[in-house]
């Protein structure tokens, strides 16, 4: 069944991150910042999503559609789709399931839940994640859609304005 929800995601660095497993701050410190676009950590199941301003609020609509949609390019500045692995959770909690994390982090490492993607059947799991992106007078506002797909590589639908 297909789902939205819209959030607010304070910003106190240039990205957020998707996370396919349990935070952990080590993986951060194995990867390069990287600059327009994505960039997927070699262990798949991290994702940084670079924004453009920094110290912001980003409008962040997380769509669960169930099956892939066709892409819309209308009215977003860049959009770009990716594979992510994601793992149960090592602690097993009712009211927290298996999960994909989105988080924002700040310049101490602490990472705060956004919301989350339940990972079903207790196996890891492929997720594809389809990113658009723009800025506008209202700011920056980021759409995320997710379903549930094999691997597949990074794909860019749009390349961002200069």
């Amino acid at each position: 069944m297909a789902s939205r929800e819209i959030n607010e995601l304070d910003i106190d660095t240039p990205c957020y991150f998707v996370w396919g497993r349990t935070y952990d701050e080590n993986i951060l410190l194995e990867q390069e910042w990287s600059g327009e676009g994505l960039c997927v950590f070699p262990d798949s199941r991290t994702v940084m999503v670079p924004t453009r301003l920094e110290y912001t609020t980003v409008k962040l609509t997380l769509e669960r559609p169930g099956a892939p949609p066709a892409p819309d390019l209308d009215g977003w500045q860049d959009g770009h789709e990716f594979s992510l692995l994601a793992s149960p959770r090592p602690d097993a909690d009712p009211a927290s399931p298996d999960q994909i994390l989105i988080a924002a982090c700040d310049p101490g490492g602490d990472c705060c839940d956004f919301n989350a993607l339940e990972c079903p059947g207790g196996v890891d799991t492929w997720w594809r994640l389809r990113v658009y992106r723009r800025l506008s007078g209202a700011g920056e506002e980021h759409l995320i859609q997710a379903w549930i797909a094999g691997q597949q590589p990074v794909i860019r639908l749009m390349t961002p304005p200069d």
